[in-house]
């Protein structure tokens, strides 16, 4: 792979050429609302692609080791970042989300499907972008929050 001086030229060559190179090892997760699958990953970038299912919530949260695009693919998706809403319709757009930036997604009738670019920080590698979550109220992890979330019916 040839060297990137950033995210966006990363961003910019993977959507040019949408290479496979996903891992034998921690390449798929799955939640009762939410599914991924990593597309690429060579450190410290990755790319992951996520369906959510229709009617749903990812709330706000940070990635503190990751900055990312993430890219709206299909169906009904308003994205958040620090308080605004970004409401997707085109194949492609893209929303830049730091590594400091409260962000999420609320999920309508049709579901979601989106791409997420990253480039992995502060030497952490690259695995499921969930592993470096952080509650963006309540500073809980991606499992806690889920696993509360299950446990209270939701």
């Amino acid at each position: 792979m040839q060297g990137f001086d950033d995210l966006e030229n990363f961003r910019n060559w993977w959507m040019n050429h949408r290479p496979i190179n996903t891992p034998a090892e921690k390449s798929l997760v799955s939640t009762p609302d939410t599914h991924g699958v990593v597309l690429y990953r060579q450190a410290p970038y990755q790319v992951e692609l996520f369906t959510v299912r229709p009617n749903c919530e990812i709330p706000e949260h940070i990635h503190p080791n990751v900055d990312s695009y993430e890219v709206y693919v299909s169906g009904d998706i308003a994205f958040t970042l620090d308080g605004n809403v970004y409401t997707q319709h085109d194949c492609g757009a893209s929303l830049r989300v730091p590594p400091s930036g409260v962000h999420g997604g609320k999920f309508g009738e049709r579901g979601g499907c989106f791409i997420s670019i990253q480039k992995w920080l502060n030497n952490v590698q690259p695995t499921f972008v969930g592993d470096d979550w952080v509650d963006g109220v309540s500073r809980k992890s991606y499992y806690e929050t889920f696993n509360t979330a299950k446990a209270a019916g939701n």
